[in-house]
């Protein structure tokens, strides 16, 4: 017993030192002291351009005669303000200390603008509200921070927590520019990692250090958007901190999305003809080092006039994505986009375009009244761009001759429907790895939902048609479906063999700069668990704090902190493609002219799989009869 006493009274003594600690230091300082030097925040400094008056001139002349009929309402703003040189958040902050938006309901709404744009997934990499994902042992993540910054993904290959800012030296001795924070409006040598812990309040130097003008700025020199080393040695990615950049802001257009988002849309290679501005980041990929340009798409559907009819149109992002000051909605659907500011909010078509939406065209009526079980990106995406990746391969690399790095193997490019275009029922729920979860509406029972194709041999007698019975189809009958147009995607990657499940594992990630120099996989990976985060992972704060429930989202009991030391020797991993391909939700590539016709669903021909989607045998005869 006195022993007993002693344990509590030394573990209260523990916990008040802690408590003190931080009340002394700040909780956010406790937090970052806890994370590896690198990885903690720090100031950065970041040049500065300062101009007299008649230089001040120069400059709005130049940005007037370059950008001719754009808004340049800041010009007078600034000039009138003495403003004479942009210095970052600080600049912003002179004028617009809250952030103000209409609500729904026509009332206007504001908040501190920082605390908002913080609060952000572009911000934070992350969010918690995600009652739509579910994981494999049939609970919610609703509460559970999830997002790029906490997701190892086989389709990048990388880590956001290691991998954020790196310089690729090719055997040649050029150097690149690679990292998850080239699409991120930190400035630090490291993601946000504090603010996935509670009560965590970013720091004046996190501040500081944001990318206002990526968003905002129309002139946006995206040429300085590469890697440089910072004062304090750390590498970092670089901003357009320009007089010129900040006189022409305003609110965000489509090319100041796409800077980001055409790399997830349509790819890094596809360039369209004459319509350079939908590709800001291919077209200006960074003055002295290069960003990497990434091979095979992620979702293969370009937003661009070509591609979709509303960039066409001249309809911009922000015309469909509600925002909120700087929380901005994605939907209510998610398979593989964790992260969402706005769960709650409806982005749809038919906020557009109300029914009946084909009454115009020939058989309308019959075409709308699929509306009831049929989206409207099924017919209106027809195919994916043919830079499409559908399977990826990092455990085979290939030599490109330019820029001189090995890159990872793409076997498949698919891009036709039926192929490289998959047909689900979606009821806008996903599981942990980015599985729309839904039914057959007529309750037929037969919807393959989980196959394990690439079945590991530990889980060779998993009852996955079981488990789907009793654990997920309940959640797939909570609310309705619909068929949808998904991305199919599959990749391999090296996995922890210490911490898998029957529905997968830990990725782990690769050193990016060997991998690209040298092209061996096997190494690149056990040099990536070399760096201090990953080494913190595996630790018992992770574990007890993070990764002990995300393995139970994966029916994995716990999280082995002791299968480190077999992966760092690298006979505790083996590459291994996911179980089950993922879907990925696709939204953009919408076409009018080329949209699926009725013949190609209900012809001899037909893309669809009826069998698959829950039909019985004499339902499909009359379902795939040509109309």
């Amino acid at each position: 017993m006195p022993r007993r006493r002693f344990r509590r009274a030394l573990a209260a003594f523990a916990a008040l030192a802690v408590a003190l600690v931080a009340l002394v230091l700040g909780w956010s300082h406790l937090i970052n002291a806890m994370l590896p030097p690198g990885s903690r925040p720090a100031a950065m400094t970041f040049p500065v351009e300062r101009w007299d008056d008649a230089g001040f001139d120069r400059v709005a002349l130049a940005l007037a005669a370059d950008l001719p009929g754009a808004a340049m309402a800041h010009v007078a703003l600034l000039r009138d303000a003495g403003v004479r040189a942009y210095e970052g958040p600080r600049t912003c902050l002179g004028c617009h200390e809250t952030v103000r938006w209409r609500e729904p309901d026509g009332a206007f709404r504001q908040a501190d603008l920082m605390d908002n744009l913080t609060g952000s997934a572009h911000y934070r990499f992350f969010t918690t509200a995600h009652a739509d994902v579910w994981g494999f042992d049939g609970s919610s993540t609703d509460g559970f921070p999830m997002g790029k910054i906490n997701r190892p993904c086989p389709k990048p290959g990388s880590f956001a927590m290691t991998a954020w800012a790196e310089l690729v030296v090719t055997q040649r001795g050029d150097t690149l520019s690679e990292g998850c924070g080239q699409c991120h409006i930190g400035g630090q040598a490291q993601a946000p990692l504090g603010e996935m812990m509670p009560l965590y309040r970013t720091l004046a130097v996190e501040k500081d250090a944001i990318d206002c003008l990526i968003c905002h700025a129309a002139a946006y020199d995206m040429d300085r958007k590469q890697v440089e080393r910072d004062a304090n040695g750390r590498l970092r990615w670089g901003q357009d901190r320009s007089l010129r950049a900040a006189l022409s802001v305003g609110r965000p257009g489509t090319a100041a999305c796409l800077r980001c988002h055409q790399h997830n849309l349509g790819g890094d290679v596809y360039v369209e003809e004459g319509a350079g501005e939908f590709m800001p980041s291919l077209t200006a990929t960074g003055r002295d080092r290069p960003r990497v340009l990434h091979p095979g798409s992620k979702r293969g559907t370009p937003f661009s006039p070509a591609w979709d009819v509303h960039a066409a149109a001249g309809v911009t992002c922000l015309d469909c994505h509600e925002s909120r000051g700087h929380l901005i909605a994605k939907g209510t659907h998610t398979t593989t986009m964790m992260a969402n500011d706005l769960p709650g909010v409806e982005v749809s078509c038919l906020g557009c375009h109300p029914a009946p939406v084909h009454g115009t065209v020939a058989r309308g009526e019959q075409i709308d009244a699929h509306l009831e079980r049929v989206a409207c990106r099924t017919c209106h995406i027809p195919s994916l761009h043919p830079d499409n990746a559908s399977r990826r391969d990092f455990f085979v690399t290939e030599y490109e001759e330019e820029p001189g790095i090995f890159v990872y193997h793409d076997p498949s490019r698919l891009s036709a429907p039926g192929e490289g275009l998959a047909y689900v029922w979606w009821n806008g729920d996903a599981t942990f790895l980015g599985n729309p979860v839904g039914d057959n509406p007529n309750g037929a029972g037969l919807y393959r939902f989980y196959t394990a194709d690439e079945r590991w041999p530990e889980f060779a007698d998993f009852d996955y048609a079981g488990w789907y019975e009793r654990v997920m189809r309940p959640i797939a009958q909570r609310r309705p479906s619909k068929l949808h147009a998904m991305k199919r995607f599959n990749g391999r990657q090296h996995i922890d063999l210490g911490n898998i499940g029957p529905f997968g594992g830990m990725f782990v990630p690769y050193n990016l700069p060997l991998y690209y120099r040298d092209g061996d996989p096997d190494a690149a990976a056990r040099a990536e668990l070399e760096k201090p985060m990953m080494r913190m992972m595996y630790g018992r704060l992770f574990k007890h704090y993070m990764l002990d429930r995300f393995m139970a989202f994966m029916t994995i009991d716990g999280w082995n902190t002791g299968a480190y030391a077999e992966a760092l020797a690298g006979s505790g991993t083996d590459p291994r493609w996911l179980p089950n391909d993922a879907m990925l939700e696709v939204s953009h590539a919408i076409r009018r002219e080329g949209a699926l016709t009725c013949d190609r669903c209900h012809g001899p021909d037909g893309v669809l799989d009826w069998t698959a989607l829950g039909y019985r045998p004499g339902e499909i005869a009359a379902l795939a009869a040509p109309r």
